[in-house]
């Protein structure tokens, strides 16, 4: 689909979804990447990280891949604090956004 730079206006509704399910998906994948960016980034193996907030390898490696349906904000907030980050939650509706907390 050679519309990547196009005008929105021009788009046919169509490609205007194929559009926005693009946008989705890197948003997606931003998040995935972005757990393990973050622990790599600061040199934590998936063994010391887990160690560090008494969860398992495998829940860690569940929470990098995408899989936090079931994770809770403060579980979230433990992780990033580990590695000296913090925790930032954004509603987004439309092209609208709210940070929360």
């Amino acid at each position: 689909m050679g519309f990547a730079y196009a005008d929105p206006e021009v788009l046919t509704e169509a490609q205007r979804e194929a559009v926005a399910e693009h946008q989705r998906r890197v948003q997606v994948e931003s998040r995935r990447l972005s757990l393990r960016a973050l622990r790599e980034e600061a040199e934590l193996s998936q063994v010391e990280l887990a160690g560090a907030l008494k969860l398992s390898v495998d829940r860690i490696a569940r929470m990098e891949t995408g899989d936090l349906d079931r994770v809770q904000l403060s579980t979230l907030r433990r992780y990033a604090e580990a590695m000296g980050a913090r925790l930032q939650v954004r509603a987004i509706l439309k092209d609208m956004h709210a940070e929360i907390g």
